[in-house]
């Protein structure tokens, strides 16, 4: 039996046992668990851990780096953000009995290749949103009330990605993630693979280490050092507006860099 034979029989027991909004709601924990939680903690041991491994592969010196009390706020703020979401899900969820799920829970597994349409789809949509999110609350009217709380991490770590204004978190993280897949109508196996995908993006973008080159976490930590400089994901939009270089804001400076 193949893989996709395995993950449909899998798949028809799940949706034959359980109710559709139980299962949207549990998938969604599971999501975020695996694709965050699990991976950025994995990240914060790493400084325990291997500390030679750890002082060898962050970009940003050890003097930058903040402390323990400030990595435990973090890490609270960022679970507030989960719990919220959560909790709003689950709210309505329940006003459907359960019966009826948000996302499309279709009782065929997308083909690999809707997958891969799918996570393409997702990625660039993702890339696109975030991008003009972001640079919108870079903007000095909004900034102060609500992104410079994600900047209190000039040294970012992992579960930094998601300490944010519950504003930001859910138009700047949660949003680009998920509805763009919706409005395409994709499979819920589709959003739950894709949202595992880019939650473990965001940890690592905000991990401090550049061990790892897909994401390349240099351009985010470098984001959160300039403030104003790499507003995207995968560096697409940066590149085609061309906030991708320190100081394109300022002409003057771009003058001395080509000469």
């Amino acid at each position: 039996m193949d893989v996709h034979a395995q993950l449909q029989s899998v798949w028809t027991d799940i949706i034959a046992t359980y109710k559709p909004g139980t299962v949207e709601f549990i998938g969604s924990i599971l999501s975020q668990v695996v694709g965050f939680i699990l991976p950025a903690t994995i990240y914060m041991l790493i400084d325990t851990l291997l500390p030679k491994f750890s002082r060898r592969h962050k970009i940003q010196g050890a003097r930058r780096q903040p402390t323990r009390q400030q990595i435990q706020h973090c890490v609270k703020v960022c679970l507030f953000n989960h719990v919220w979401i959560i909790a709003l899900q689950f709210t309505l969820l329940y006003l459907r009995g359960f019966d009826h799920a948000i996302l499309k829970m279709d009782p065929i597994v997308p083909s690999l290749k809707t997958f891969i349409v799918d996570f393409g789809f997702g990625l660039l949509a993702r890339e696109v949103t975030f991008y003009y999110v972001h640079r919108a609350l870079h903007h000095p009217s909004i900034y102060v009330y609500i992104h410079k709380m994600h900047h209190k991490y000039i040294t970012p770590v992992a579960f930094a990605a998601e300490y944010a204004h519950p504003v930001e978190h859910f138009f700047a993280n949660v949003l680009p993630i998920t509805l763009p897949l919706y409005l395409k109508d994709a499979h819920f196996l589709s959003i739950m693979a894709f949202s595992i995908f880019e939650l473990w993006e965001a940890a690592a973008d905000h991990s401090g280490y550049d061990f790892l080159k897909l994401p390349p976490a240099e351009l985010h930590d470098l984001h959160h050092e300039k403030f104003r400089v790499n507003y995207g994901t995968i560096g697409l939009m940066d590149w085609i507006h061309g906030t991708d270089v320190v100081g394109w804001d300022r002409p003057e400076t771009k003058v001395k860099i080509a000469k």
